[in-house]
């Protein structure tokens, strides 16, 4: 007879692991209270945590004054931008926004195209919270009611934008490339002079006929705010890829002279400050061309941006080159692939992949340098509030509060950036094989 047997043979029974070794009480155990060194660091780093949130919520909902981000309101917006020097009759406050339902717009034909829960979150996130601006507790005088209504306008917009790509023949990413290249320039149009399509042709709008309030035009001098900063970012982002792209081909090139230039483009600038570059933008480049050239303030300061931020992206771009087995290129050749072919649907798509984080990276950078335009006198963000702090003294002791929500608005946009660069990674693998 058999002496061995199975637990089922036998009426033995499965015994669990102890509690302390399994859920959030294990985790705790082994990454907290493992050694006795681990948890004189854990009670430590907790005491001065507990101690950090205490006192920061004591502060926030205690001691601090927010009556200086109230009173700003707009102007954190869009600056100057509708003033009575700039837009005279105030009427101009719809252009940015009409701006913004683009935007979502176009959030909501990305979350169309691509799906999933990231594009899904940040399209809804933008309409909501822009949505959410038409209830501050403004009077009508303040803030009309014409100005609420556009603000609610963007949850339907993001909608729209979704339906357009989920239920037509638009769902491509060229189509959609196209459309947000539209909606940039008709909103770049629609702050500048909305009527400049009709007035040059037709004649129409001159000095014994001017065009009205709602439509007069807005010089980019009175541009400024979180909108500078976000049109500055997106051009930059929007030229600077492209740009990086063709520089780090370029230098790897066979050709002396084309590699020649692109590595004297890179190394200039790469080895001067952005501050130095903005300041050449304004006194230099207009000495170089005539006096009535159409390149203003804001353009020369998103091309010198651009410019900036490409010779990085080149760098990052060569980066994700070099570290392609060259094999791959040698088997492409054995096929009959032409070295154009090769590198754009080979070299290239593969290279971008592995260093989605160093470009991201770049980009949330190239935003964060946006803010260095108030040392030529543009109006950013920070500008902004900067100078209304010094033009009202009965302020000064509120400049924490004030700048603590300009770091927070930063943090909110450049972390998003982050966020969507981590899923983006998932979905095409980065890191695996």
């Amino acid at each position: 007879m058999a002496m061995g047997g199975t637990a089922a043979s036998t009426g033995a029974r499965d015994i669990a692991p102890p509690r302390m070794s399994t859920g959030a009480a294990g985790w705790m155990r082994d990454n907290l209270f493992d050694s006795a060194y681990h948890t004189a660091l854990t009670i430590v780093s907790g005491i001065a945590l507990v101690a950090a949130v205490w006192f920061s919520l004591a502060w926030v909902f205690g001691s601090a004054d927010w009556k200086v981000i109230a009173e700003l309101g707009g102007r954190f917006a869009i600056g100057q931008y509708n003033t009575e020097t700039a837009c005279p009759g105030q009427d101009c406050f719809w252009r940015p926004q009409a701006g913004l339902l683009f935007a979502t717009t176009f959030l909501g034909m990305a979350w169309g195209l691509i799906g999933g829960a990231t594009s899904r979150r940040i399209a809804l996130m933008v309409a909501s919270i822009s949505a959410a601006f038409a209830f501050l507790p403004y009077s009508l005088e303040t803030m009309g009611m014409d100005v609420r209504l556009l603000m609610l306008a963007n949850l339907p917009a993001v909608m729209v934008g979704w339906a357009v790509t989920r239920y037509t023949r638009w769902r491509t990413p060229r189509r959609l490339a196209v459309t947000g290249l539209a909606f940039g320039l008709i909103t770049i149009v629609l702050l500048s002079d909305p009527l400049l399509p009709v007035r040059a042709p037709l004649g129409l709008f001159g000095a014994e006929a001017p065009a009205p309030s709602w439509a007069q035009p807005v010089s980019v001098l009175y541009w400024g705010g979180l909108m500078l900063n976000l049109l500055l970012a997106a051009a930059g982002i929007l030229f600077s890829f492209p740009l990086g792209i063709l520089l780090a081909l370029g230098r790897r090139s066979t050709l002396p002279v084309v590699k020649l230039l692109c590595v004297l483009f890179i190394e200039v600038f790469r080895g001067m400050p952005l501050i130095t570059l903005l300041f050449m933008s304004q006194v230099l480049v207009p000495l170089a061309f005539p006096e009535d050239f159409p390149l203003n303030t804001v353009s020369r300061a998103a091309i010198v941006i651009t410019l900036f931020s490409a010779a990085y992206m080149a760098e990052n771009i060569r980066g994700g080159l070099q570290g392609l087995h060259p094999g791959q290129a040698q088997a492409a050749r054995a096929l009959g692939l032409a070295a154009w072919q090769t590198t754009l649907y080979i070299s290239l798509p593969q290279a971008i992949r592995n260093v989605i984080p160093a470009i991201v990276g770049q980009f949330i950078a190239l935003f964060k340098d946006t803010s260095l335009v108030y040392i030529i006198a543009m109006l950013d963000i920070v500008q902004m509030g900067r100078s209304f702090i010094q033009g009202n003294p009965e302020y000064l002791t509120s400049a924490r509060e004030l700048f603590v929500f300009i770091g927070l608005v930063f943090w909110a946009f450049t972390y998003t950036m982050s966020r969507v660069s981590q899923r983006l990674e998932e979905l095409l693998g980065v890191g695996r094989r």
